[in-house]
């Protein structure tokens, strides 16, 4: 009986069971929602009725879950107050760099890592390609407006409600090589960045390179970053744009999920 959890082989003498008991019981609570029946909590983890009132019991004590009053339990404060000092402690820069060194090791061109700020979007994070051309706008603490680019584009397709009208108040939107780009363009532009997954940028920031970008997301689903590759039109070809695009956005989604984010 009891969750695959259990079922592990381990050293007995390194490991106590009552505990790894309790843990299964609060990991009811994740897969079942937010309150779960005494019944319930028998079910899923297959221990005696005897042996859950008591674990529940010991973890009441303890402060991590509580009685309701239709005599159901649920998780307390406690349980989120451990879980958000745990997502303080990861750094945006640091979840996202192993993710970035695998896909500029795959694909040799040059990663970024962009955040919003304000109507713009700043590169905190840069690995450069290996090749002797450098095609680089973007360093470290340069920024783009949100409507140019691989990564600024992926974010403002996800904040086009809260952002869009603030560009559009600002005055014309131009590309460095002076070409304005209309408002209906742009919109459509983020519509099927939405539908796509990623942005594709080609030429709008310089002339012959390509960026994609894909969206990075918080625990509570939003925006708070995006990751971008960048390289010469020629090295990124249409064979080749798929291959990278469906990496870059599994790396963005992995990145996403280190920080909490769990998808719609």
């Amino acid at each position: 009986m009891g969750t695959d959890k259990q079922r592990r082989i381990v050293d007995p003498k390194n490991h106590i069971a009552s505990v790894v008991k309790a843990i299964e019981v609060l990991e009811c609570f994740k897969r079942g929602g937010p309150e779960r029946s005494l019944t319930q909590v028998v079910d899923q983890t297959g221990y005696t009725r005897t042996t859950v009132y008591r674990l529940l019991g010991t973890l009441e004590l303890a402060g991590w879950v509580e009685r309701t009053d239709r005599g159901s339990y649920r998780l307390t404060l406690q349980v989120f107050e451990l879980a958000t000092t745990v997502l303080a402690g990861f750094d945006l820069r640091t979840v996202a760099s192993h993710v970035m060194s695998e896909l500029a090791t795959a694909f040799d061109e040059h990663v970024y890592l962009l955040v919003p700020d304000g109507t713009r979007a700043v590169c905190i994070d840069l690995i450069e390609s290996s090749q002797p051309i450098r095609v680089m706008v973007l360093t470290v603490g340069r920024s783009l407006p949100m409507y140019l680019g691989g990564a600024p584009v992926a974010l403002l397709a996800e904040m086009e409600k809260m952002l869009l009208p603030r560009l559009l108040k600002e005055g014309p939107m131009t590309t460095p090589a002076g070409n304005e780009i209309p408002e209906t363009e742009l919109r459509q532009t983020l519509a099927e960045t939405r539908d796509r997954g990623y942005a594709i940028s080609s030429g709008d920031v310089t002339q012959g390179v390509v960026a994609l970008g894909a969206c990075i997301k918080d625990r509570r689903g939003q925006p708070v970053a995006a990751m971008s590759i960048g390289g010469l039109s020629t090295d990124i070809s249409h064979e080749r744009l798929d291959t990278i695009a469906s990496a870059l956005m599994d790396g963005a989604d992995a990145v996403s999920r280190k920080l909490g984010y769990v998808g719609d």
